[in-house]
């Protein structure tokens, strides 16, 4: 127990550096780290939509577990692809997920390991035809974003598309 102010100062800050050090206080900045990326693809995203008259992306939080689970999946497995190794698409996903109402669904996914990675996974997904179309298709008016980050560095990405009735 601390006798001064002094003493509860210093312990304060001693149990303050050793949370920071911490594997704990490094997971939860990672997880910020992820967070901010995933709010600015968005930002990203929903520009490039408003500039060309489309209506921006409603982010939602269930989409956004299923795309962060996807992206968790393919960086601790070692894979990047659409469908994962059982075989389960975007489709499957969201139904395992019990996500419903929805009448269209689509996903981009990517991964990158460079600086500036949104703009890298943007620019790649506007120069492929069906991800392009993914990003800018006028029916969409819902998304999810998930990053995770694998073990050998890179960053990967999924981002679901979903139409809602409205």
């Amino acid at each position: 127990m601390p006798r001064s102010w002094g003493q509860a100062v210093g312990f304060l800050l001693g149990f303050a550096i050793a949370l920071w050090l911490s594997p704990f206080g490094a997971h939860a900045a990672a997880e910020a780290d992820l967070a901010r990326l995933e709010a600015t693809l968005l930002e990203q995203v929903n520009a490039l939509r408003v500039q060309r008259h489309l209506i921006p992306l409603r982010r939602s939080e269930h989409l956004d577990a299923v795309a962060r689970a996807h992206s968790l999946d393919m960086a601790t497995r070692h894979y990047v692809a659409h469908n994962s190794p059982e075989g389960a698409n975007a489709i499957a996903r969201l139904e395992q997920a019990r996500v419903a109402g929805f009448s269209l669904a689509a996903e981009n996914i990517g991964a990158t390991n460079r600086n500036g990675a949104n703009q890298e996974i943007v620019s790649s997904w506007l120069e492929s035809p069906i991800h392009r179309y993914n990003l800018l298709a006028p029916v969409f008016n819902t998304t999810g974003i998930g990053i995770a980050r694998a073990p050998d560095g890179r960053l990967i990405y999924t981002q679901l598309y979903v139409t809602y009735p409205r």
